[in-house]
This record gives C-alpha cells, sequence and structure tokens, in this order.
C-alpha cells in the first residue's frame, strides 16, 4: 500500500511539474508580448518568484509539521490552479496588468514552497527506509525529464493556444494532482513542539545534518556567483554563439538524468556518505573547467557537473528523511532548504561585485575552488563513515 502510494505521488508531482514548463515560458511571455514590459519589469517579475522561500520557508516547516500533508499538498495545487486561472481571465476581460502578473507570480510561489517541503516530509511515511534513495532518484529523474522534454512542449502549447491560455495547462496539472492525491495516507502528526527554533536546533545539534547543511549552503553561495557570471563569460570573452551558448547550457540537463539514475548504484556501491562527498567535489571540479578550460572541455564539465549534483541531492534527502522523526520533517526540511536557498542571492549579488574589482575570470576561478572546497564540511564530518542507514 505505501508503495501504491509513492506512485501516487510521483505521477502526481510528474503532472505538475510538465504544467510549470508551460509557466516557465507563459508567464514571462504575458509580461513581454501582452504587457510590453521594460527589462527591469521582467526582472522582478523573475525576482518575485525567489522572495517566498526566504519570507516563508522557515514557517512553512512548522506549518507542515502540525497539518495533514495530504490536505496541505492539494491545498497547495488547488491554490496555484485557481491563481494561474485569473491571468488568461483577466485578459479575456481587458483588465490584466503587470501588478496581477507579479502577484499571481508571488502566490504560485509560495503555494510551491509548500508543496515542495510538504511533498519532501510525508516521503518517508510512504517509502520505507531502505527504499528511501530510490524514491529520491525516481522524483529527481522525473524532474529532469521535464527539463529536458518541457520547455519544447511548453513552447509548442504557448504557439498554439498564446501565453495568456497556456497558463490554464499548469491549472489544470494541479488539478490532475490534487486528484490523484486525494488518495494518499494521511495520518495526523505526533508530537507536541510545534516552534520553528525545534527544527533548527535539531539541524545544529546533529552532526550529520549540521555538515550537510554547511556543505549544502556553501556549494549554494559559491556556486551562485558562477550562475550569475556565466553567460557573460561566455559570450563576452570566450565569445560563443547564442546556439553554443545554449548548446553548454543545456548539457547540465542530461546530465542530471544520467546521475539521477545512478544515484542508488553509486549509494549502494561507496555508501550514502561518500556519495554525497563524491557529488559535492566532482560537481565543483565541473565548475573548473569553466575558466580554465576551452568550449569543448567545458561542454563535457557541464555535463558532469549536471550528473555529480543528483548524487549529493538525492543522498542528503534520503538521509534526512532517515534522520528526522516525522514530527520534525517539515521544519527541517524547511532549514535546509532555506539555508541552501538562501545563500543563492548573497553568493550571485557578492560574485558580481567581485568581478567588478577583479575581473570575471578571477572570480570564476576563486568560486570554483569555493564549490570544490563545500564537501569538506562533509569530509569532516560523520558523512564520511555513513554507509546505507543511519543508526
Amino acid at each position: 500500500m505505501r508503495l501504491a502510494s509513492f506512485h501516487r505521488l510521483w505521477l502526481a508531482n510528474g503532472i505538475s511539474l510538465f504544467g510549470d514548463q508551460v509557466s516557465l515560458i507563459a508567464l514571462p511571455l504575458v509580461a513581454v508580448v501582452t504587457l510590453q514590459a521594460s527589462p527591469a519589469e521582467v526582472g522582478l517579475l523573475t525576482a518575485v518568484a525567489g522572495v517566498p522561500l526566504l519570507l516563508f520557508g522557515l514557517p512553512t516547516g512548522a506549518w507542515v509539521d502540525r497539518t495533514r500533508r495530504r490536505r496541505l499538498l492539494i491545498a497547495a495545487d488547488l491554490t496555484r490552479a485557481a491563481t494561474l486561472a485569473v491571468i488568461p481571465i483577466a485578459f479575456a476581460t481587458g483588465t490584466i496588468s503587470l501588478e496581477i502578473l507579479l502577484g499571481v507570480a508571488f502566490v504560485v510561489a509560495s503555494m510551491s514552497v509548500v508543496f515542495n517541503i510538504a511533498i519532501s516530509a510525508v516521503l518517508p511515511s510512504l517509502v520505507p527506509a531502505e527504499r528511501l534513495v530510490a524514491a529520491n532518484a525516481r522524483l529527481t529523474q522525473t524532474r529532469a525529464v521535464m527539463q529536458l522534454a518541457g520547455p519544447g512542449l511548453g513552447g509548442l502549447v504557448v504557439q498554439v493556444v498564446t501565453a495568456p491560455f497556456a497558463l490554464l495547462v499548469d491549472a489544470v496539472s494541479y488539478v490532475g494532482s490534487a486528484l490523484l492525491l486525494r488518495r494518499l495516507p494521511d495520518a495526523p502528526i505526533a508530537g507536541r513542539d510545534r516552534s520553528i527554533r525545534a527544527g533548527l536546533a535539531l539541524v545544529w545539534r546533529e552532526p550529520l545534518l549540521r555538515a550537510s547543511a554547511l556543505s549544502a549552503g556553501t556549494y549554494s553561495f559559491f556556486n551562485a556567483a558562477i550562475l550569475a557570471l556565466q553567460v557573460l563569460y561566455l559570450t563576452r570573452q570566450l565569445h560563443l554563439t547564442p546556439a553554443q551558448l545554449g548548446l553548454v547550457l543545456a548539457a547540465a540537463g542530461p546530465g542530471g538524468l544520467l546521475g539521477a539514475a545512478l544515484a542508488v548504484r553509486v549509494s549502494g556501491r561507496l555508501g550514502l556518505g561518500p556519495t554525497m562527498i563524491a557529488g559535492l567535489a566532482i560537481a565543483g571540479l565541473g565548475n573548473l573547467a569553466l575558466p580554465l578550460a576551452p568550449i569543448a572541455v567545458i561542454l563535457a564539465a557541464t555535463f558532469v557537473n549536471g550528473a555529480a549534483q543528483p548524487l549529493y541531492n538525492i543522498s542528503q534527502s534520503s538521509l534526512r528523511q532517515m534522520l528526522v522523526p516525522s514530527s520534525l520533517q517539515g521544519r527541517v526540511t524547511a532549514t535546509m532548504t532555506v539555508i541552501a536557498g538562501g545563500a543563492v542571492p548573497l553568493g550571485a549579488l557578492v560574485g558580481g561585485q567581485a568581478a567588478e574589482l577583479v575581473g570575471v575570470r578571477p572570480t570564476l576561478f576563486v568560486a570554483a575552488i569555493g564549490t570544490v572546497a563545500s564537501c569538506l564540511w562533509a569530509w569532516g564530518s560523520p558523512i564520511r563513515r555513513l554507509r546505507n542507514g543511519v543508526e
């Protein structure tokens, strides 16, 4: 029964991920084509999607731990569906505006924070501990497939029905996801402590979680600096054409699919902890090719980087789900997510300022070394000796 419930969860998540790919194209196109938005306004639309994690991430974790998670997942899906439907209605009635677009983007991103934290928290109740790595790998593979195939399909949908009405496809995908989630088990959460502080305290107190959070935060910080500068570097200093740039950036997608497929086998052979360390180290080494190597090597290294990141992410998620009691899953997941996600804007800002002072290539080199060094937190902790479970 538990595995059947996981398959239902996996299918629901896959359906909504496909819809997300449509919105990824349609939402900015509504701004650019329908509203004739300026570059600054388009940038604001993009930035709005990152704000809810920082504002609501930790409170959402506490909410997930005090609420029946199935109901929360369904509520998040239905809220996203209803909110997205506002745009085609506003377009059809001639009332569409940038303010409506920003409000929709903010609400949808907020509900996505709720959904993503809740889905990670509910997974250990659906899958035996020994199958968690495989379950997380399945979810990661699905995301990678959708990221590869989704943009093309999303573009086709937008082409056929126009951007405002294409958002109805995403809305329908959320309704489909909610219908599938209705039959998930929905046991009440045990435990009396509902404070946000309990999740923070457990992450800091538990050496495995603390080292994992520090590794993830360090990698996210330095990797954000790389992501902020890579398009500038590849186009202005290496003089890549748009087609070549697209090829380099797309190489991480097939790599991610391969890494997710290999995660179970690698963790079974090396152990959970060594796989986490190897994933971060190899991903960081892939980043080193960007400022140092010719384009062919950069292309291969981007693929390797994409393949290595799931080794860490899948193993880290499985470790957390094995280690943390059900009553704290939401808050610990939120804490880890906020640490990694909160480092992104800071890393991008520091990377941009450093490039102004010392140049783009030196900044990329230092940031790449930082991503390699991020594995040292895990290496210096009990994670290094962790095999296939938590004692």
